[in-house]
């Protein structure tokens, strides 16, 4: 298949033992790529971000005319990566290390919210 790694979020962390025995069982061993499994982004109330937090979607930041650069700058905020709210993505891949990524739930609360929205740094 040439899969060399699976980035998936942590509530999946549970089918990783099931998916490296098949590997197993289907003589693929050798093959078995590497699992880095991300905290889940949650609304304040600590519960996995859904409708009920508000519209959160990337179309919805797009018709309001937020770029981007800046959705990727909040991503790296969350990754504990400084970097200013132009960031583009080649750039933030250079500094990402999956390693070293936080291993709590990421909050997207209200502050994030009217961060995208106000077009400020």
């Amino acid at each position: 298949m040439g899969v060399t790694d699976v980035v998936r979020g942590d509530d999946l962390l549970d089918s990783t033992p099931r998916q490296v025995l098949l590997y197993g069982a289907l003589g693929l061993s050798e093959q078995l790529p590497d699992y880095y499994h991300l905290p889940l982004v949650v609304g304040a109330d600590g519960r996995r971000l859904a409708k009920r937090h508000g519209d959160t979607r990337l179309s919805f930041y797009r018709q309001r005319g937020v770029p981007p650069q800046r959705l990727t700058a909040l991503l790296a905020r969350w990754c504990g990566i400084d970097v200013g709210a132009g960031v583009r993505p080649d750039e933030l891949i250079q500094s990402l290390d999956l390693k070293a990524l936080p291993r709590r739930p990421i909050v997207f609360g209200p502050a994030d919210d009217t961060w995208l929205l106000s077009g400020k740094p």
